[in-house]
């Protein structure tokens, strides 16, 4: 596994290899390289409190924050606002999320390889560059973030 996010880092540089790593990824999850058990029930905090699934805003923004877990949707976010996202799973598994209002970033998750804490913020300058695009994954937590227009 640890080959493999090596490649990415190294290997997979521009936007149009962004499909190759996508497709990486989804190999890896049909491999059986990450765990394929079901989805456990999730509890969505934000800024604090548990989300009751209500729309958080209704600011127009050309920009969306969408977060899922085994590609189920869990929360979307305008990009220009302030929040601090928790996802708990029944596991133990957590993965934390800051929106900054000017970026996103997974700020802290208890997996081992910590690949999406190290991906960095997203940006609307950076959007296009990054080589995962506006995807910010956590593989051991089947958890994505990605940004992108509505």
């Amino acid at each position: 596994m640890d080959r493999i996010h090596g490649f990415l880092r190294l290997h997979v540089q521009g936007r149009r290899r962004v499909a190759l790593a996508l497709l990486l990824a989804a190999c890896l999850c049909a491999s059986g390289c990450a765990r394929k058990a079901p989805a456990p029930a999730a509890k969505v905090l934000l800024d604090g409190a548990p989300w009751d699934g209500e729309p958080v805003s209704t600011a127009a923004d050309d920009l969306r924050v969408y977060v899922t877990l085994d590609g189920d949707a869990l929360i979307d976010l305008p990009f220009g606002e302030a929040h601090a996202v928790e996802i708990v799973q029944a596991d133990g598994s957590v993965n934390a999320l800051r929106l900054t209002g000017e970026a996103v970033f997974m700020e802290h998750a208890n997996c081992e390889n910590q690949d999406c804490v190290q991906m960095g913020e997203v940006t609307r300058d950076n959007l296009e560059l990054r080589v995962m695009g506006g995807f910010i994954v956590c593989l051991p937590h089947r958890v994505s973030v990605e940004v992108r227009g509505e």
